[in-house]
């Protein structure tokens, strides 16, 4: 849940006419907060306490009324129902990767592919360099690999189209070595 500004503003007056004072109290019940999740073995502490205060805050913003002599008191009820939603979650996410372990696995297809092994043989003929340099090129998802070619260029001190051409070069080197290979 994001904090904007005008709860943010509301959540200081509940907390006190000062801003100063308020500021202050805001700190202590953040303070208490962590530590609380802590005391309850939360992995982020820090960001449940945050969550709670922004919930907090919204509610206040949205014109509740928080008759509460002790605002920490409502805090600390609302960050038991935060802990609570954040128990399911895990459970949940455990569920499904117990789940995920029992389902058997696909065949692998490319294990029965014989030119599987001609492309890795042909791989290792290339120099350890260009070896790493074409698995580097391919390696990952999309937006993470336009980004790693930026970055090999930026080492090899190239500009990223002498990358796309030399990568190509090997590319093509390795699919004649295949094609040599799987016709012998």
């Amino acid at each position: 849940m994001t904090l904007t500004h005008e709860a943010f503003d509301h959540l200081l007056d509940f907390l006190g006419p000062d801003r100063a004072a308020a500021g202050k109290a805001y700190e202590d019940i953040r303070g208490r907060l962590v530590r609380l999740f802590q005391w309850r073995g939360s992995r982020d502490p820090e960001e449940l306490a945050d969550e709670t205060i922004n919930r907090v805050a919204v509610k206040i913003a949205s014109g509740v009324e928080i008759r509460s002599e002790d605002p920490f008191r409502y805090f600390c009820g609302v960050a038991h129902l935060v802990f609570k939603e954040i128990l399911r979650r895990q459970k949940r996410d455990r569920e499904v990767m117990e789940d995920i372990r029992h389902e058997p696995l696909p065949p692998d297809p490319e294990e029965d592919d014989p030119r599987l092994a001609d492309l890795r043989s042909c791989l290792e003929k290339l120099g350890s360099d260009q070896h790493q340099l074409i698995l580097e090129y391919h390696r990952g998802e999309k937006g993470e690999r336009i980004r790693r070619r930026r970055r090999i260029a930026e080492e090899l001190g190239i500009p990223i189209n002498a990358l796309r051409i030399r990568v190509h070069r090997l590319r093509q080197r390795v699919e004649r070595c295949v094609k040599k290979t799987s016709a012998v």
